[in-house]
């Protein structure tokens, strides 16, 4: 029943609308994000919060391993060094930001993004202020990115996904103050 709603929603007399085709691709690249992230989280994030990525106790054949020392060697030395506070900010983000990206998820396919709003815009502000710091620490580092190219193009999903998150929750809230008004 919901698979019918959603694409009733979604074609109107046989021709999707203009903003309908929009929301759909803007519910899409949101879920496709958060598939992203969710990924990161299970493999690498949980791989680096336990073990070092190279030297003793590494296992590159790891999924996902591999190419993420390669991408750190050519554009993110400081995250090969493994300082302690990336360490633990990286175990908090593979352990605790999932439940986020599963209810980012979850508001997306489901359009709750007005029932969901408040543990949403909690969880964006926590991951905003997760990104901040990061890059505070990246930048002002002894060794920080030098590819920004490379470097944002693993790091700008994540700022694209907040502002995509917070977009969607505030169009729903202002549709619904006008169904109401």
């Amino acid at each position: 029943a919901r698979i019918e709603t959603l694409f009733n929603r979604c074609v109107s007399l046989g021709q999707p609308s203009a903003s309908t085709t929009m929301g759909l691709l803007l519910k899409v690249v949101i879920c496709v994000l958060q598939l992203y992230f969710l990924l990161m989280n299970l493999t690498v994030e949980r791989y680096y919060c336990h073990s070092p990525l190279t030297g003793p106790g590494s296992d590159a054949s790891a999924f996902l391993v591999a190419e993420t020392i390669a991408f750190s060697e050519a554009n993110n030395p400081l995250f090969l060094a493994r300082p302690s506070w990336m360490r633990y900010a990286t175990c908090v983000s593979a352990y605790t930001f999932c439940a986020g990206y599963v209810l980012i998820l979850v508001a997306a396919a489901l359009d709750a993004w007005r029932t969901l709003a408040v543990p949403l815009l909690l969880f964006v502000g926590g991951k905003t202020y997760a990104i901040l710091f990061y890059h505070l620490m990246e930048f002002t580092s002894d060794t920080p990115p030098q590819n920004l190219v490379a470097y944002f193009g693993m790091e700008g999903p994540y700022l694209l996904a907040i502002g995509l998150v917070i977009y969607q929750v505030t169009v729903s809230l202002a549709d619904a103050k006008t169904k109401v008004a």
